[in-house]
Parts: C-alpha cells; structure tokens; sequence
C-alpha cells in the first residue's frame, strides 16, 4: 500500500507488533497524562458530558433452572384405536343394483358404424385405402352413428315422473 506524500510513517523501537499491541491493550484504562495528549482540549468529552453519568453494571440474566421430570403416559399409536362396536347402531348396506339393460340391436349398429368411421379416416389418413373415399365414407359413418345414437335417447318410462320438486329428495 502506497503512503501518501507528506505522512511521516511512526519509528520503530526494534519492538515486534505483538509488543505494541500488548502494550496498548495494557495500558487501555489508564488515564492520559496531560503532557502526552495529542488531540485538542475541545475534544476531551467525559461520560457526565454524554449523559451517560457513571457506568453501570450490566444485568446479569436469571439463571434457568431446568423443569422438574415429570413421568408421563406411554404413547399411544392413534391408528392403532378402534371404536366399540354398538349393537343397536344401525348399518345401512344398499341394495344389489339392477343388472345394466341389455342393448338393443340399433344401438349396436350405431356403436358399430361409429368404430367404422374411426377406422375408415384413421385407414385413409396413413394411406392404405383411397384418402378421399375412406375419408368420405368414415365422415358420413359417423354422423349417421351419431345422429341414431342421439334420435334413439329417450327417457325409459314417460309415465314415472313424479310432480315433486325435490325430485324426491327428503330429509
């Protein structure tokens, strides 16, 4: 590091740095003579001159003293807990359901027509059939599918229906 120009750099006594610095640490809370002040007088400034008036002592934290042991219960796994069983609560178990209604031979001609369509465009598209023909025929499939499965919906039984606004919901 370069020195400034002009600074006179302190002369060392043959003392190492660890001297020094023990020497100044030593002499730390001695007071200044008078005649080895190097700073001015308006600088001097006394703890009274902060506010800070005589030094105190730090507080000294409490001791903490550990809690007594106390025994405690064993842990309990809490899957491990099942309810009594009541004799008198009732379990609702549902009824078997109806078996599915068997389907009838226009609905599977639909579903048939619509599966055709799929595979006559999908066959068009990778070049095994003629593009334009499957494509055509695989449209025309499917929209006829669609449009018998979507006539063919119907409700099961019109005369079932209920006035009831709840839809038969009770509480």
């Amino acid at each position: 590091m370069a020195e400034p120009e002009g600074a006179e750099r302190p002369e060392r006594s043959g003392r190492s740095d660890d001297e020094l610095f023990a020497e100044l640490v030593a002499g730390f809370d001695e007071p200044v003579a008078e005649s080895d002040r190097s700073w001015p007088e308006a600088e001097d400034v006394s703890a009274s001159d902060m506010g800070l008036g005589a030094p105190q002592e730090r507080p000294r934290p409490p001791v903490v003293r550990p809690l007594p042991m106390v025994q405690a219960v064993p842990p309990v796994d809490p899957r491990a807990w099942t309810a009594a069983e009541d004799p008198d609560d009732e379990h609702y178990t549902p009824p078997e359901p109806p078996p599915l209604p068997r389907a009838q031979p226009a609905t599977k001609l639909a579903l048939l027509a619509l599966v055709v369509g799929i595979a006559l465009i999908l066959l068009g598209g990778i070049g095994e059939l003629p593009q334009g023909m499957a494509t055509f025929l695989g449209v025309c499939s499917i929209a006829g599918a669609v449009a018998t499965l979507v006539v063919r919906m119907k409700d099961p039984d019109p005369e079932d229906h209920d006035d009831d606004p709840n839809h038969g919901a009770v509480v």
